[in-house]
C-alpha cells in the first residue's frame, strides 16, 4: 500500500456561536455561555427533567449563497454541512468555482448520528392530523382558548401535505450526497453513522483513504440537526436520563469531569467539515498546511447499547494501537481534547483511562463543556478545535469544572500551551470508540 502523509488545509463550521470557525474558536477561548431554556412550547407534549439546551442562532442561508429553491428542497443537515464545507473549501484556497481538479480523485466522508430526524418528525404531523382536521375544528370551537389545538390547525392550513422530498431529507446520506453534488466530487462518497463517534470516524476514514493513495483530497467531518417542533429528539435523550439536570441556585448544569455532573448539555446540532489532502497534493498547489493527521483507530466495546464498558479494555487497546501506528509514545501527547460529555459513567471511565495512560503531562479539556453535545457533529467540531489549538498554540478552558473527579492536567483557564501532538477521542452509543492523533506543522514544512 502507498502511504502518504495526510494534512489538514481547510476548516469550516456552523455551531451555536454561528457560522464560521473564527466565531467558534473565539467563543471557546472566551468560554461564552450558549445555553438557553428549552422552547416553552415543548412542555405541551412532555415534561422534561432537563431544562437547558444549546440552540443554533437564526441563520440566513440566502446570505451564504443558498437559493430559495435550495431552502425548499434541502433538509437542515444538508444546509448546515454545505455551509461548513464552503467555508472549509475557501479556507483551503481551492478553486473559487467550487470544483475539484480531478473529480475521481476526491471524496466525501461525512458522519451523522440521526441523519435528517427533523424531517419525519415535523412532516408526519400533517400526515397524522390531516384525517382529524374536522374533529379538531369541532374541538376548537368548543374550546377556543386551547392554544395547542389552534397551533395544530394553523400548521395544517399552512402545510396541509407532507413535503414531497421528505424521504430524501430524512436519508442519513443526504448531506454527504449534497456535498458531492455541489462540489462535483465523483470519488468515494461515504456516510458514517457511529452515534457520537460519527464525525471522528468520518475524518479517520478519509485519512485512511488518502494515506492508501486512493484519493488526493477529501471533504470530511460531521453534521447533526436535532430540533423538531415538539422536541421529540430532546425528549428521547431526556427519557434515557442522559441530559444534565437543573442545579440548585441556578448554577451551570453542563459540568464535564466535575463531581456534580449529571448529564450532557443537549445541542441543537451543527456541522464541522475539514479539507484533508495528501501532503504531496497540498504542496503541489501551494496550500497552507494547518496540521498533520498522524494516526487513527476505531474499535468496539461489544458491551452495551448505551453504556461504556467500565473496564475500558477496548479504549486502552485503542490508545496503544493508535500511538504505535503514529510512531509515538504516551509522553509525546501534549494535549487531549476529550470526549468529556458530563455523564456520570462516561466521565468516570474516560478520566480513569486518561490518567492511567497519559498521567498529568497533557493538557485536557472538554469542548462539550462549552458547546454541549451535538452527537454526530461533535467529533468533527472537536477535531477542528484540536487543529486550531495546534496552529495557535492555545487551549480553551473546560467550563464549570470546580471539583475535578481525577488528578489530570485539566485546563481551567484559556491560554497558551506548547503542543506538538494532540489526541481527540469520541465514544458512541453502541460501543463505538474512535481516536485521532494530530501533529503540529511548522511554517517551513
Amino acid at each position: 500500500m502507498l502511504r502518504n502523509s495526510v494534512v489538514v488545509t481547510g476548516l469550516g463550521s456552523v455551531t451555536s456561536f454561528g457560522c464560521g470557525v473564527e466565531a467558534l474558536w473565539r467563543g471557546c477561548l472566551s468560554g461564552d455561555d450558549v445555553t438557553e431554556p428549552i422552547p416553552p412550547g415543548w412542555s405541551a407534549y412532555y415534561t422534561a427533567a432537563s431544562r437547558k439546551w444549546a440552540p443554533l442562532p437564526p441563520i440566513d442561508f440566502q446570505t451564504h449563497g443558498f437559493s430559495r429553491q435550495d431552502l425548499l428542497l434541502m433538509g437542515m443537515p444538508s444546509l448546515l454541512a454545505l455551509s461548513a464545507a464552503r467555508e472549509a473549501w475557501l479556507h483551503a484556497t481551492l478553486p473559487g468555482d467550487g470544483k475539484v481538479e480531478d473529480a475521481w480523485r476526491a471524496g466525501v466522508f461525512l458522519g451523522t448520528g440521526l441523519g435528517g430526524a427533523k424531517a419525519p418528525f415535523d412532516n408526519y404531523r400533517a400526515h397524522l392530523l390531516s384525517g382529524l382536521k374536522k374533529r379538531l375544528e369541532g374541538a376548537l370551537s368548543m374550546a377556543p382558548d386551547d392554544t395547542l389545538l389552534a397551533e395544530h390547525l394553523s400548521a395544517l392550513q399552512l402545510h396541509p401535505r407532507v413535503h414531497p422530498l421528505v424521504i430524501c431529507q430524512t436519508m442519513p446520506n443526504a448531506a454527504a450526497a449534497s456535498l458531492s453534488i455541489a462540489f462535483g466530487i465523483k470519488g468515494a462518497n461515504e456516510t458514517l453513522s457511529q452515534a457520537c463517534a460519527s464525525g471522528t470516524v468520518a475524518i479517520g476514514r478519509a485519512y485512511e483513504s488518502i494515506r492508501r493513495g486512493e484519493l488526493d483530497i477529501a471533504l470530511a467531518g460531521g453534521v447533526e440537526h436535532l430540533r423538531d417542533k415538539a422536541g421529540g429528539v430532546f425528549m428521547g435523550f431526556d427519557r434515557l436520563q442522559t441530559l444534565a439536570r437543573p442545579m440548585v441556585g441556578g448554577e451551570p448544569e453542563n459540568r464535564p469531569f466535575d463531581r456534580r455532573r449529571s448529564g450532557f448539555l443537549f445541542s441543537e446540532g451543527g456541522a464541522g467539515v475539514l479539507v484533508l489532502e495528501s501532503a504531496t497534493h497540498a504542496r503541489a498547489r501551494g496550500a497552507r498546511v494547518l496540521a498533520e493527521i498522524r494516526g487513527f483507530g476505531v474499535n468496539s466495546d461489544a458491551h452495551s447499547m448505551v453504556a461504556l464498558d467500565e473496564e475500558g479494555t477496548a479504549i486502552s487497546r485503542l490508545y496503544t494501537e493508535v500511538l504505535e501506528s503514529a510512531g509515538l509514545g504516551c509522553n509525546d501527547i501534549d494535549y487531549i481534547n476529550s470526549h468529556g460529555t458530563g455523564t456520570e459513567l462516561n466521565d468516570s471511565v474516560e478520566s480513569r483511562l486518561l490518567e492511567r495512560h497519559f498521567g498529568q503531562h497533557p493538557v485536557v479539556n472538554s469542548t462539550k463543556s462549552i458547546l454541549g453535545h451535538s452527537i454526530g457533529a461533535s467529533g468533527a467540531l472537536e477535531t477542528i478545535i484540536t487543529v486550531k489549538s495546534l496552529e495557535e498554540q492555545q487551549v480553551h478552558t473546560s467550563c464549570n469544572l470546580d471539583d475535578p473527579i481525577a488528578d489530570l492536567n485539566f485546563c481551567l483557564q484559556s491560554g497558551p500551551a506548547r503542543i506538538r501532538h494532540a489526541l481527540t477521542e469520541s465514544f458512541g452509543f453502541g460501543g463505538h470508540n474512535a481516536v485521532l492523533i494530530l501533529g503540529r506543522v511548522l511554517e517551513d514544512h
